[in-house]
């Protein structure tokens, strides 16, 4: 009997060990294709840390609950009372830390902020936005997560905020697109910021000695708390860990205000940039998706001047936010003396003659120009490149140029690159009934939806 037992029990432990085994290779085998280079995170959502400032020789704060300072990664932390005001800044390489209740300022090298409750905030005053671009300027921002302090060069403080990445993109949404957008657009871009802000983690393009990404138009816009919607949380909750893969690999999430009615491909943008079959054709932004090369010089005026029945179309699609309703066709004028001021600047061209398209993109985009002047000529030969010839920069590269009596006339489309997708377009197609899925299946042709985490 007793050897019988032990037979049995080894079989029993056998078959225990087999079904193990075969367990662990189904989950191996059956694992994501998700690129481990480099590897951030396995199956899991990720912290990442952002950076909220870095041009201010001092920032004041304002704790809205109670918080712990912790000076120098030292382990000794010392409690900072709710509706306390602190003022941090930055000289000969080190932090200055001040606030009323303290006996006495703490001067340290780095400085850690977090809360003692769940969820707690704080206020940062004066916190730049849209630096460099026509809707430029400043306001309190109120901010979530951890708050780690720097001195960096010039004599400013590095402010950079850790979090989750699901609650970065809390402060992400209702700026890139809305708060108030339809539901299924705010899915939309939700799933788009969510691969964008993966691949910026993966790559490395945005990040510094202490943050991964940055928090304006460069990168993606974070603002912390102030324009948050229970819609928009909604749409962050809803999509959780779901991002755009391409050849079963994930991709960048790219998308601009008003595409002008068609998208550009990523070559004509980005030419050092990954390729994957999602960038590489643009998109007449229309329900009856039909090929038309904007390239042409003879079929961009007409373009220009005509008014599609696409979806970032105002005139079509009524219920449009007010952000983007004006930059779907727009025109600007500037004497040549001005344009000239502008482009010496660069390089000096004596007097602007002429401008001198070279080249354009599928969408109608400008990715390479030439200014003629009285002594010389300055070639620009990227998207970006040409509209930051303008101070504040163009809307967009795409555009035509009429010259008469010195006056130089720009008509364009578009706000934005164009690449990937049409946040205007995703709010036309929302308001009329069409989901999230689909969106971005009309955005990011010969893409899929998969899970990170």
């Amino acid at each position: 009997m007793g050897k019988h037992r032990g037979i049995l029990t080894v079989v029993i432990l056998l078959i225990l060990f087999t079904v193990i085994y075969w367990f662990f290779v189904y989950r191996i085998l059956n694992k994501p294709d998700i690129p481990s280079e480099p590897d951030i995170f396995a199956l899991q959502e990720p912290d990442i840390r952002v950076r909220i400032l870095n041009a201010a020789g001092e920032i004041k704060i304002q704790l809205l609950d109670e918080w712990l300072v912790a000076v120098d990664d030292q382990k000794n932390e010392t409690s900072l009372p709710a509706k306390s005001n602190l003022t941090i800044s930055a000289s000969q390489n080190k932090l200055k830390f001040e606030m009323d209740t303290l006996p006495e300022d703490i001067i340290a090298d780095s400085l850690l902020l977090t809360c003692s409750v769940s969820k707690g905030a704080l206020l940062i005053q004066d916190v730049p936005y849209g630096v460099g671009w026509w809707w430029e300027g400043k306001e309190d921002r109120v901010y979530e997560g951890e708050l780690l302090l720097f001195p960096a060069e010039g004599e400013y403080v590095d402010a950079v905020i850790r979090l989750p990445l699901e609650d970065y993109l809390l402060g992400v949404i209702p700026y890139e697109i809305g708060g108030d957008s339809p539901q299924e657009a705010l899915k939309a871009q939700a799933v788009a910021a969510r691969s964008e802000a993966i691949m910026a983690l993966r790559s490395g393009m945005y990040c510094g000695p202490h943050h991964d990404l940055t928090a304006d138009v460069e990168c993606q816009v974070f603002s912390g708390n102030a324009k948050r919607t229970r819609e928009s949380d909604e749409a962050v909750r809803e999509t959780r860990g779901i991002a755009l893969f391409c050849e079963d690999k994930p991709i960048h999430g790219y998308y601009a205000s008003n595409c002008g009615g068609h998208s550009e491909i990523i070559e004509n943008v980005w030419p050092d940039r990954p390729r994957p079959l999602t960038y590489q054709q643009g998109n007449f932004d229309s329900e009856t998706i039909f090929p038309i090369d904007l390239s042409s010089e003879k079929l961009i005026y007409r373009w220009l001047m005509s008014s599609p029945d696409v979806y970032c179309n105002p005139e079509y699609y009524k219920d449009l936010p007010t952000w983007s309703r004006d930059n779907f066709r727009w025109r600007k004028e500037f004497t040549g003396a001005a344009l000239s001021r502008l482009i010496a600047k660069h390089k000096d061209i004596g007097m602007l003659q002429e401008i001198k398209v070279l080249k354009r993109g599928v969408s109608g985009r400008i990715s390479s120009i030439r200014f003629v002047g009285s002594t010389n000529h300055l070639d620009v030969n990227t998207e970006l490149a040409i509209r930051q010839i303008w101070q504040p920069p163009l809307q967009s590269s795409c555009f035509f140029v009429e010259e008469q009596g010195g006056l130089f006339t720009l008509v364009g489309a578009g706000w934005g690159h164009g690449v990937g997708m049409c946040q205007t377009g995703a709010v036309s197609q929302a308001h009329k009934g069409i989901t999230y899925k689909k969106i971005l299946a009309h955005y990011y042709r010969d893409s899929q939806l998969k899970f990170l985490y």
